[in-house]
């Protein structure tokens, strides 16, 4: 644009201004002014080359002439005047020093108060952040003579003044902008813009100028960045920034080394050396003259009047004074690690990095401090600040760490992180015990970025005893368990499937005395590997083992031991140099930790309240104890106690997976030593030591390059198997031995491991001369063998489904065997009715002959079913016959499992609870176990019939349950070989049970709490195991009679809805066969009705019925469905 043109139209809004001082000749002013710019906005000129930056002059005059008037200006005014100044200054270029110094004045005379101006004057926040703003613009559009001559002696003043207005404004406005503003007005004042662009001589001008001001800056920017968190953290970075740029500016190296030589020497050798070489008393003349000067010469009018200003003589004193200062509010900064947002943190890595990259001659003192905060920030959960952090760490090393000619800094500062690790040491029992996880959480990553930058350092660091003891035990201090958690008592139940992955919650046995936070935690682990990564394993493993020696903090120093040996791990760990994992070395330490463990006999402490009781039947030297699993031979142990030693063992299984992981294959030549007691530990009932013995098993066969833990469990064979065959020979000695059994099974397959066979045959010798005292854990491995047992069994059938499968059956000629392939269907289910229909006759023979004579004995049943002697009773009779050398032998797991339940039966009539509980499930899994084998299960239940019916009459509704789940089990396998007997005696106790419960759930609710009563849930067994039942019997008319009046009461809409639900079941269940009979019992519950016969020879039926109870709407359906 011309600027003529330019010039036409802001000439009338110009002098507007000038004539009328009123608010709106302002505003019309600034919107020729914009008109202009838009116009030379589309014609593209530069800022310097604007219309408006060569009449920025005429433009001003009207705006200075209001400002100087004297008259009260309103805040409005105030506003428009220094918003048209603003939008004039940022289209010029200033390069007239008197014009700077004008608007300079002008703006900050606007800014303090007149009568005293120490205060800020009465203006609006917004006409205040529009004059620093003005201030920040003219200062940035000036030219380098401009700038030269701000930071000379003559504008010093003025510069003084300006500084301590914007730092007044900082720190006392409440506007959270404003404040940012008078902050970077500050740093425009001392030209942070400019300073990377000018020369080295006007840098160390700058720096003279402000290093009068340094002390003022210093303190106020400090405040407003360590205040309250509530003012944003845009004020808090902005106060970094600003604090950080001076304190280089006025400290930096470069500058300081040009006034004082030697900068990095100590006070006390500089005065050694001034008095060596006679140099003193020329320093102390310089100095009475400065001082004289400053304080009592009198100027002449020649010289310059900044000369009324004293300057700051720099010197070694002024240096090393200021920097002791300085190191004072450089502590109070780094404070801000712990800052809640991110970005103050990330400011604050900058602030580190600037004050040793150019101030770390200058302040020694602070390098640690510095470093301390970018070590600390390298974990941060934010990632650009831990990245930050971590680039901040490599600059600081590569200007300090790694320059040949400062290999005395790199020395020094490796030196003060040692102490300041041993600093920490001392004070992180007590930052645990008083401070929040917060401040924990950056102590501890404090320790941790010193240790990483140490390094190989940290080997030499733990060669004192007393220091490296310190540490260790600061870190087993943080590590402080809390055992409280009740969840450390649970216990796997003997109907849990035991070949199940047992799944914890992760913090069952982790929870911290002193901290919740998880991420102190890992910091803390990483810590210790490092310590285990760098250090001489010997050493530090000596260490270890000592503090394990002191049994109050036995729990945490295994905790410690294994997180260094973690570090260790010869998987993880790379083989540098030759010593670093020397395998003679390894060993001796893993032999060192086996041998304390079981000198410390860790592995044999109490895991239960329940205390041993002596007996007066055994010898002296021999070992009773009420229970086997948990073991305890201590009395009057507390609950406390009892956790305390649940963690303690679950700690010391962690430490061997960790030792094993560390020397890999050879760990084997261990095996023989600890193997035993880790599988009886894995084999606990306790839910932790369980989870953790399974995990040690799995990481020893990972350490000794085994496929898993049965492939392990299998090639050990030789390491555990005699001595847990003489073990088991000796249970009282030994209580325990069974349970290495009990994980064999879970693991191994039967017909892999012969051995199993032996050893289970001892475990039924024991059972029966320990059948009161440990029947309990021994029973629990009986039931893992059965389960074992049907695993295979399982497996079998899968095999012969794919591959075929072989039918015999035995026709009028003869025996008869024929393979059934999977394309012969037909032929295969005539065969399967042909066969069906010969064990039918041979049970109904049976059946007959015992109703006829006398009750055979045991083994001439088994005789007789075995024979499958029969009568022929017709033309469709089948002559059962079988030659002898035909009969399949049962395998030896089957026997076992036969003679287990066996057993069973006589086991039945203890009083125990918990032991009734477990024999029930045992004979339930046993029953499925010999589905295939007949011959061997219909005799062994006639066996536990009579056993099994007092338990379904037991006063304990928890046994009576299980008792009908596994009679329920018993007949759906057996088929018709236990319907007499169930009907005549089963039927009759559980329908009495139904009748007298039944009643008493009636109008119950689920705020009444019966529903978690023993009484309601027996019911609700009963009715769900009913179907099942019905479908393996065929009821007759009576039976169905009875079970249908038995089952009306639960027919009713006031019964519990599970109750009602599971009685209209079983009612459907009954009118696939008996349609009539569930008819008949639903008429009696309808109002009276008369019937009429289809033939008028027979009379009328009249049902006078009463009903009782309230059918539901699904039964009243059906009956009209029956109707």
């Amino acid at each position: 644009m011309d600027p003529r043109e330019a010039f036409q139209i802001l000439q009338p809004a110009s002098i507007a201004v000038a004539r009328d001082h009123s608010v709106d000749s302002v505003r019309a002013l600034c919107h020729a002014i914009e008109q202009v710019l838009a116009a030379e906005k589309n014609s593209q000129i530069d800022v310097g080359s604007s219309c408006i930056s060569q009449m920025k002059e005429y433009l001003v005059f009207p705006l200075f002439i209001i400002l100087k008037s004297g008259k009260k200006l309103s805040w409005t005014m105030q506003e428009e005047l220094v918003r048209c100044m603003l939008i004039v200054l940022r289209q010029s270029d200033i390069d007239d020093f008197s014009f700077f110094q004008n608007i300079f004045t002008e703006l900050f005379i606007l800014l303090t108060n007149k009568s005293d101006p120490q205060k800020g004057n009465n203006l609006s926040e917004e006409c205040k952040q529009l004059v620093l703003t003005t201030i920040t613009t003219v200062i940035h559009h000036s030219t380098d003579k401009v700038l030269e001559k701000i930071i000379s002696n003559d504008f010093r003043p003025q510069l003084g003044h300006a500084v301590f207005v914007c730092l007044k404004l900082a720190q006392e406005e409440k506007n959270r902008n404003l404040r940012i503003e008078a902050i970077v007005c500050l740093s425009a004042l001392g030209q942070k813009k400019f300073f990377t662009n000018i020369s080295e001589a006007k840098q160390d001008n700058l720096s003279s100028t402000f290093t009068n001001f340094l002390p003022g800056i210093v303190t106020g920017l400090a405040k407003i960045a360590n205040g309250d968190e509530k003012q944003g953290h845009k004020i808090t970075c902005a106060a970094i920034d600003a604090w950080v740029y001076f304190v280089v500016l006025v400290m930096r190296d470069d500058f300081l080394k040009e006034k004082v030589s030697n900068l990095e020497e100590n006070e006390t050798v500089t005065e050694l050396r001034n008095k060596l070489f006679k140099v003193e008393n020329l320093n102390n003349k310089t100095k009475n003259s400065t001082e004289k000067k400053s304080k009592f010469y009198i100027p002449g009018p020649d010289e310059e009047s900044s000369s009324k200003l004293p300057s700051v003589d720099i010197n070694r004193k002024w240096v090393h004074e200021t920097a002791g200062k300085l190191i004072i509010l450089i502590q109070s900064m780094i404070k801000l690690v712990n800052h809640s947002h991110w970005k103050v943190r990330l400011s604050l890595i900058q602030f580190a990095e600037k004050l040793i990259c150019r101030c770390h001659r200058s302040l020694t003192g602070a390098v640690v401090l510095a470093l301390q905060v970018i070590i600390t920030l390298r974990s941060d959960d934010i990632v650009d600040v831990g990245t930050s952090a971590q680039n901040s760490l490599l600059s600081v090393m590569n200007v300090i760490g790694y320059e040949n000619q400062r290999s005395s800094i790199q020395k020094g500062m490796y030196e003060l992180l040692e102490e300041h690790v041993y600093a920490l040491c001392t004070q992180l029992p007590t930052i645990f015990k008083q401070e929040d996880d917060y401040k924990t959480l950056t102590s501890v990553r404090q320790l941790l970025g010193c240790l990483e930058v140490l390094g190989v350092r940290i080997s030499k660091l733990m060669t004192w005893p007393t220091h490296s003891l310190r540490l260790l035990r600061s870190l087993r201090y943080g590590l402080a368990l809390d055992v409280g958690d009740s969840d450390l008592l649970l216990e796997r139940t003997s109907a849990e499937d035991p070949f199940s992955v047992l799944t914890i919650k992760p913090s069952l046995g982790r929870s911290f005395k002193y901290f919740q936070d998880i991420r102190i935690f890992e910091s803390i682990a990483s810590s210790c590997k490092l310590i285990g990564y760098h250090c001489d394993i010997t050493v530090v493993s000596d260490l270890c083992l000592e503090l394990l020696q002191e049994s109050q903090s036995r729990k945490e120093a295994l905790i410690v031991f294994t997180l260094i040996l973690q570090g260790r791990d010869k998987s993880k760990c790379k083989d540098t140099d030759g010593d670093s994992m020397s395998l003679v070395e390894n060993e001796k330490v893993v032999q060192s930790i086996l041998d304390v463990l079981i000198s410390l006999e860790i592995f044999d402490v109490p895991l239960s309240v329940i205390t041993g009781k002596a007996s007066s039947r055994i010898q002296e030297d021999q070992i009773t104890v009420d229970t086997l699993v948990p073991v305890n031979r201590q009395e009057n142990i507390s609950v406390d106690m009892v956790k305390s030693n649940i963690v303690l063992v679950a700690n010391a299984l962690n430490l061997i997976s960790a030792a094993s992981l560390m020397i890999g294959k050879d760990f084997e030549i261990f095996l023989s030593t600890i193997l035993c007691s880790v599988m009886e530990k894995a084999g606990e009932s306790n839910v932790l030591i369980s989870f953790t013995g399974h995990n040690t098993l799995a990481a020893i066969a990972k350490a000794c390059e085994f496929g898993d833990v049965a492939q392990l469990i299998e090639k050990s064979v030789h390491h555990y198997w005699y001595p847990l065959s003489m073990k088991l020979k000796r249970l009282l000695q030994y209580p325990s031995a069974p349970l290495v059994l009990q994980v064999c099974l879970e693991y191994a397959n039967i017909d892999v491991i012969a051995f199993t066979e032996e050893l289970v045959q001892d475990v039924l010798i024991s059972l029966d001369s320990y059948h009161s005292e440990q029947a309990l854990p021994l029973l629990r491995v009986l039931l893992v063998y059965i389960m074992a047992v049907i695993r295979y069994e399982a497996k079998s059938t899968v095999t012969e489904v794919h591959g075929g499968t072989e039918v015999k059956s035995v026709g009028e000629g003869g025996s008869v065997s024929v393979t059934v392939d999977e394309n012969s269907k037909s032929e295969g289910l005539a065969f399967f009715l042909r066969d069906y229909h010969a064990k039918q006759l041979q049970v109904k023979e049976n059946l007959e002959k015992e109703e006829k004579e006398e009750p055979l004995e045991e083994g001439d049943i088994a005789r007789g079913f075995s024979k499958g002697e029969g009568e022929n009773k017709g033309d469709d009779v089948v002559e059962v016959s079988q030659p002898e050398e035909n009969k399949t032998e049962a395998p030896m797991y089957v026997k076992h499992v036969v003679e287990v339940l066996e057993k069973c039966s006589h086991l039945l009539y203890v009083q125990d609870r918990k032991l009734k509980l477990l024999i029930l499930e045992v004979i339930r899994a046993g029953s499925d176990a010999l589905a295939k084998w007949e011959n061997e299960r219909l005799p062994v239940f006639h066996k536990l019939w009579k056993p099994l019916v007092l338990r379904l009459k037991d006063v304990d509704f928890i046994v009576m349950m299980r008792s009908f789940d596994v009679l329920t089990v018993m007949a759906v396998s057996s088929g018709d070989f236990l319907r007499r007997r169930i009907v005549k005696e089963i039927f009759p106790v559980i329908f009495s049970f139904l009748k007298s419960q039944g009643s008493v759930s009636l109008s119950k609710t689920k705020d009444s709490g019966y529903y978690m009563t023993a009484g309601y849930r027996a019911q609700h067994s009963v009715l769900k195991h009913l179907p099942n039942l019905l479908k393996a019997l065929n009821l007759g008319v009576l039976e169905t009679s009875e079970l249908l009046n038995a089952m009306m009461i639960y027919l009713d809409t006031r019964q519990p809805q599970k109750l009602l639900d599971s009685a209209i079941v079983v009612f459907k269940k009954v009118v696939k066969t008996h349609p009539q009979h569930v008819w008949l019992v639903l008429a009696y519950q309808q109002p009276p009705v008369r019937i009429l016969p289809p033939s008028p020879c027979l009379g009328a039926v009249h049902i006078r019925s009463m009903p009782r109870v309230q059918l539901p709407d699904e039964i009243v359906e059906l009956y009209r469905q029956l109707s």
